[in-house]
This record gives structure tokens, C-alpha cells and sequence, in this order.
């Protein structure tokens, strides 16, 4: 994950806390579905997970067995 991600997770709080341990969750489920799907600019499948009030972008690159997480914002309501 980028540090730049981090810039948009609230500096402490119960959002912070969901948010950190849905992204450590990752860790030892890769595949969590997310709430729904998007692409980005070069047609990659991204899932976008709803954690409190915001929304975690995140795809498996198997490969290399990562997770990238590449975007967290509020969720549009």
C-alpha cells in the first residue's frame, strides 16, 4: 500500500481501527470479494470493499502473490 493511501484514513478512531483490520485481513484471505467491482483506466477488475464510512479499492496480483490496496476515500453516499 502506498503511504499516499494512507494520507485519507482517519488519523485514530473506531473508522481507523475497521479500516487497518480489513486491510491486515487481507493478508490471510486474499480473495475477500468486495461489495462490488470497478476497472481502472486499463480495464484491471478492482474490488471496492465498504468498511464505515468508506470505501477500500483493492486487487489480487497473483502473480507476485500481493494484494494492492490502491485507494481509500468516503464512500459516496
Amino acid at each position: 500500500m502506498h503511504l499516499t493511501v494512507l494520507e485519507s484514513v482517519p488519523k485514530s478512531g473506531a473508522q481507523r481501527q475497521r479500516i487497518m483490520n480489513f486491510i491486515r485481513s487481507l493478508r490471510e484471505k486474499p480473495d475477500t470479494p468486495g461489495d462490488f467491482l470497478d476497472k481502472d483506466t486499463s480495464l484491471r477488475v478492482r474490488q471496492v470493499k465498504i468498511v464505515g464510512d468508506y470505501a477500500i479499492t483493492y486487487w489480487v496480483d497473483a502473480p507476485v502473490k500481493a494484494v494492492m490496496v490502491v485507494d481509500v476515500r468516503l464512500a459516496d453516499n
